[in-house]
């Protein structure tokens, strides 16, 4: 009879590592380590601007005092000063009888030429300030158009701002032959022969040459009509949308704090947008990575003031859930447990419950990567088994990382016996595995790559022995291995085999 051998199994195991992507955009530099967050005051307030109206329809010094404040232009400033007394101008002017003597509709056209007479001079898409175009003559759709909407009111027209996604333009109401009725009038800024754009209307110059000029009317469709806080705030909209650009929240969040504050209270759809706009500033800040963990926590810490200051939306609720796993994530790469405890418990409560149990795990991952660094695989196993055990890791998270952590240890072990090929001590080592995870199928997997190896030996030894007719020594062989594995069915076979051998 000739025993064949048997073949080793062969098992890879690898140990996986969990890399963890943080998804941080910018970096910003910060002196000493600190940071100088953006206020989340509101650059002004309307007391520096309301006398006794609504804050829905405001007066034309209120109006123009709010567009001057929304392009940053203080009212004490000396540019505000000249702004001011230009205004004062702009009103006796369009007060006079020369303009009140003007039927309604007429009076609005001839205000619209009387500015670009006086102060409107050049276009340019990106000169959004209303101080700057009356110092300039510079402007765009929305100075313009507020410069217009200042002007109208001082001369008693009902004048209303209208906004479209990429524009800005006003519509004068005129009483209809109707009783109660008003017609609307559209009225294109950023042309002086824009008064009821489509129609047409004589063109002269200083030569006095006629022509027909036509602005299209479809250039103010999707169009919604606005608050005149929401409208003036279309400029500080603007500049905010500049400073995302470049980075500058400083500027930014304030300007935008102060835009939204003047309309809070409107009950319109508009105001949903400017809330919109305002969240994502404070959004993208939450977003910069400042370059650690300690000051990305005085970022996250900012942006919960934030959220106590102006309440929180959907969109907010997502970005601080996006925030709260992004300072864990850097708090893992720094190996900062006491960091990432500090997070949870000033800052839990403003996160779902959902991503407070992903943070979990990442907590949990900080702590026994922290406390296992740079130890040997058995020290691992002693640190991890003894965490676990303590009250305060007894959530579903903690014991399920440390699991996984144990296994770590674990197979480290017994990769070590396997690459020495010492696979009886594997088995026992794999045993003792088995007592702390006992349900763990890579650790069932070694001890059975163990078990395999060490029968085929066995068997291997058995077979070189009895094919040599040495049989004492093969019975030797199979005996022992009998007593270290007795209800093996290849070693048992082994011995049946040979006793009949010896038996004929």
């Amino acid at each position: 009879m000739i025993f064949c051998k048997r073949t080793s199994s062969i098992s890879i195991f690898r140990l996986i590592l969990l890399i963890l992507v943080i998804s941080i955009t910018e970096t910003i530099s910060a002196q000493n380590n600190r940071i100088q967050h953006p206020s989340i005051e509101p650059s002004f307030t309307l007391d520096q601007v309301l006398v006794a109206t609504s804050k829905e329809k405001y007066s034309s010094d209120e109006i123009f005092k709010l567009t001057l404040l929304f392009s940053e232009c203080p009212l004490e400033s000396e540019t505000g000063i000249r702004c001011l007394e230009k205004f004062e101008s702009i009103k006796t002017d369009v007060t006079a009888d020369l303009f009140m003597e003007l039927d309604v509709q007429e009076r609005g056209r001839r205000i619209l030429k009387y500015l670009y007479q006086n102060y409107l001079t050049k276009y340019n898409l990106d000169q959004t300030r209303i101080d700057v175009a009356l110092e300039t003559g510079v402007y765009n759709c929305v100075s313009s158009a507020m410069l217009y909407l200042a002007a109208a009111k001082a001369a008693g027209l009902d004048v209303r701002g209208q906004k479209t996604t990429q524009h800005a333009f006003c519509s004068v109401y005129i009483p209809s032959t109707t009783q109660g009725q008003l017609i609307k009038i559209d009225v294109e800024t950023t042309n002086p022969y824009g008064f009821n754009p489509g129609t047409k209307e004589t063109i002269e110059n200083e030569e006095n040459i006629k022509k027909y000029y036509v602005v299209p009317k479809k250039y103010y469709s999707n169009r919604l009509e606005v608050s005149d806080g929401v409208f003036a705030g279309l400029i500080a909209g603007n500049i905010c949308t500049d400073c995302i650009k470049q980075g500058d929240y400083n500027h930014g969040v304030p300007l935008a704090a102060a835009r939204y504050d003047v309309v809070r209270n409107e009950n319109s759809k508009a105001i949903s947008d400017v809330r919109q706009e305002f969240d994502v500033l404070a959004a993208n800040y939450v977003n910069i990575n400042p370059g650690n963990a300690s000051l990305y926590y005085e970022v996250v810490e900012w942006f919960t003031n934030f959220i106590d200051r102006w309440g929180i939306t959907p969109f907010l609720q997502k970005n601080m859930d996006n925030a709260f796993i992004n300072l864990q994530v850097l708090c893992g790469k720094e190996k900062n447990y006491p960091l990432s405890l500090k997070s949870f418990n000033q800052f839990e409560t403003y996160v779902t419950p959902q991503q407070l149990l992903k943070s979990e795990e990442i907590k949990a991952d900080i702590l026994f990567s922290t406390n296992t660094e740079n130890a040997s695989p058995d020290l691992k196993i002693d640190i991890i088994n003894k965490l676990l055990s303590l009250e305060d890791y007894q959530s579903g998270a903690f014991q399920k990382r440390g699991a996984l952590y144990l296994e770590q240890a674990w197979l480290e072990i017994l990769n070590e016996y396997m690459n020495k090929k010492e696979y009886q001590t594997g088995i026992k080592k794999a045993d003792e595995a088995l007592t702390q995870l006992p349900q763990n199928p890579k650790i069932k997997n070694m001890r059975q790559y163990f078990y395999s190896n060490s029968i085929a030996i066995i068997h291997n030894n058995f077979a070189k022995e009895a094919n040599s007719k040495k049989y004492d020594k093969a019975l030797q062989i199979v005996q022992e291995g009998l007593e270290l594995f007795p209800n093996d069915k290849t070693l048992k076979k082994d011995l049946s085999d040979l006793q009949k051998l010896l038996n004929q």
